[in-house]
């Protein structure tokens, strides 16, 4: 299940800038995990609606039959893959253009909406990208090995049995079985003799040498799926297994704190992971985001800082934006003229046109600048005058 990142955002900016005189589509529907809805087939009934539309926006500019049949086979045959439909989230987004597609399955909510221009649209989606937008969590545990992908509002469990056992205890073939709290024991008890684990001990050594294998393995198939990610990891066990991960992993954004559930259908359940997750890093993410937001307004009206969009946008795709705060709105159409160096707002979309708000946040984050979407679950606060954008210049 393909989790989107900045990654694939550069991926889609480099397929659309190789694609020249192609068109972009990007659709985007709200879909359901399970339920009557998905049973009667509601998510593939909204994703066809939208394969008309794109159709007819596909013929407003002008595109021959053929070409349109040729743009759209790919998400025809996802729209006909029943399986697909069966593995939804809360949203999911499509692109499309000459030759390609992409999707991606999303942990938040999305429009319904479709676009066809001259680049993909990823303004849905940069609540999942921003800093105050998405994290994961890692549960370690014996019986059971579990990854997350979350924002503030849902949760929504990764499949990695392709590549990682379910448990400790298949991978390792443990001859003790017991708790995770027993691992660090002097001693077990098993038939009425006294087994020692400590330090020194062989046994001991060969399960914790085990273990420290077992670690890097699953360290190592994390990163098909977090490549070069940035959002925060939240790992979930006993003290003993999560300072070993946090010791030998790669990753280098894994929360301090991590948590201790109770083992049990209850403790494990992915609702009672997200609430104790979210207790270790919704602070995190807020402390964060106000530590940004009090750099922006301790130099606001200094020059090194605007809330004109097409100064903002054009100052992004030069690579000066350090951070960027975007309140939710309508697109801002408009264009960057390379030759002269500025951007200007249209008051209606002119072909050609990109969302400013889109490309601002895109070219920053493409940069290494700090994107956060703005009341957004509560994490920030609203603009009182209205601006859509508000940006803080590195220089």
């Amino acid at each position: 299940m393909a989790l989107i990142n900045k990654s694939d955002i550069e991926k889609l900016l480099n397929v659309q800038n190789n694609t020249k005189g192609a068109l972009c589509i990007s659709i985007y529907i709200p879909t359901h995990r399970a339920g009557h809805e998905t049973l009667n087939g509601q998510n593939q009934t909204l994703f066809k609606n939208k394969l008309k539309e794109a159709r007819a926006l596909l013929s407003r500019h002008d595109v021959p039959e053929q070409e349109i049949n040729a743009y759209m086979q790919p998400a025809e045959e996802l729209l006909n893959d029943t399986g697909f439909w069966r593995h939804q989230a809360e949203g999911l987004a499509v692109f499309l253009t000459k030759g390609f597609s992409a999707h991606y399955t999303l942990p938040t909510t999305m429009p319904d909406v479709v676009y066809v221009l001259d680049q993909f649209y990823f303004t849905p989606i940069l609540p999942i990208l921003s800093q105050n937008g998405r994290f994961f969590i890692l549960s370690l545990y014996r019986e059971r090995i579990g990854f997350y992908e979350a924002t503030i509002e849902r949760i929504r469990q990764i499949d990695i049995s392709a590549f990682a056992p379910e448990s400790m205890n298949e991978a390792l073939k443990f001859t003790i079985k017991g708790k995770d709290q027993d691992f660090h024991n002097s001693t077990t008890t098993v038939n009425g003799s006294n087994i020692v684990h400590g330090a020194g001990a062989t046994k001991g050594d060969e399960e914790h040498d085990e273990v420290i294998e077992f670690i890097h393995e699953i360290d190592n198939s994390l990163q098909e799926i977090l490549h070069n990610a940035t959002e925060p990891l939240v790992l979930a066990g006993v003290d003993h297994y999560c300072a070993l991960y946090r010791k030998f992993s790669k990753y280098k954004h894994i929360v301090p704190q991590h948590i201790n559930l109770n083992e049990t259908m209850a403790g494990m359940n992915p609702q009672t992971i997200h609430e104790k997750a979210l207790e270790v890093v919704k602070p995190l993410m807020q402390q964060s985001h106000t530590d940004s937001l009090s750099r922006y307004e301790n130099v606001a009206g200094t020059g090194v800082t605007s809330e004109d969009i097409a100064t903002v946008a054009a100052e992004a795709v030069h690579g000066r934006v350090d951070t960027l705060f975007i309140t939710p709105s309508n697109p801002v159409w408009g264009r960057y003229d390379a030759k002269s160096a500025v951007a200007e707002v249209h008051k209606d979309y002119q072909r050609g046109d990109d969302d400013l708000i889109n490309l601002a946040a895109i070219k920053t984050l493409a940069q290494g600048g700090k994107v956060f979407v703005s009341s957004y679950n509560g994490l920030a606060e609203a603009s009182e005058d209205g601006s859509s954008v508000k940006a803080l210049f590195r220089y």
